[in-house]
């Protein structure tokens, strides 16, 4: 069964007020989600207050992403965030590079402190 962002955050979160439907779900079904629910996730975890590596890490092991390759970039969009005060986009578009192994094309230069290799689109004279 395929869950969404709210299912996240009533399982994250101290408390919430779906949090038991939430937990009593998990017992029933067998859920997935996808790398959308997981950065609208990450978008919100700072303004309840979630640790973002440390929820992400345990949510995936109840919620995994589908496609599966997608799970390792969550995990490492978190850490990019916290380790690197990246935004949550671009920490997304870091993490999904990066476990594809390709190079990103772009004007963001936190991508350069990241194991990314960055072709610039802006031009030299910049």
């Amino acid at each position: 069964m395929y869950v969404e962002t709210d299912f996240l955050l009533a399982l994250a979160k101290e408390s919430d007020w779906l949090q038991e439907n939430a937990e009593e779900a998990l017992t029933e079904h067998e859920v997935v989600t996808s790398i959308v629910a997981y950065t609208e996730f990450l978008l919100l975890a700072e303004e309840y207050d979630i640790d973002r590596v440390r929820a992400v890490a345990n949510l995936l092991d109840m919620v995994p992403v589908v496609p599966e390759d997608h799970q390792q970039a969550v995990l490492k969009a978190a850490t990019y965030q916290d380790e690197h005060g990246m935004t949550t986009f671009d920490a997304i578009h870091a993490a999904i590079a990066e476990t594809m192994g390709e190079r990103i094309l772009g004007t963001e230069q936190d991508y350069d402190d990241l194991e990314i290799d960055r072709v610039p689109l802006e031009p030299d004279d910049v």
